[in-house]
């Protein structure tokens, strides 16, 4: 029981748990990188990676600046477009293209 005397459903005091400790963050992380993959498509999805996630950005890391400045400059608009209506998915806002090793 709550504070305030009020039952609380188990699925929100284990959401609660998982969250605190971070045990969901690796199915997470999975659910993104394959809802990226679908978004951008098996050639785009090859040469990029799902970095981060958090409070609704979610960055990609691409493998050089001619990339980034190809999907900033012309796939990103689309690609967030994608992204928002997967609802397998945490809501995505912004996505953020940055340079990195893309292959791990």
């Amino acid at each position: 029981m709550s504070k305030r005397g009020k039952t609380e459903r188990i699925g929100d005091i284990l959401a609660d748990l998982l969250a605190r400790k971070s045990y969901g963050k690796p199915l997470a992380h999975e659910g993104l990188s394959k809802a990226w993959a679908r978004a951008a498509g098996q050639r785009l999805a090859g040469s990029t990676r799902v970095a981060t996630y958090r409070d609704g950005i979610l960055t990609i890391e691409v493998e050089s600046a001619a990339q980034r400045y190809e999907l900033e400059a012309f796939g990103g608009p689309e690609l967030l477009a994608l992204l928002q209506r997967d609802e397998t998915i945490p809501d995505v806002r912004k996505l953020v293209f940055r340079v990195g090793d893309s292959t791990t």
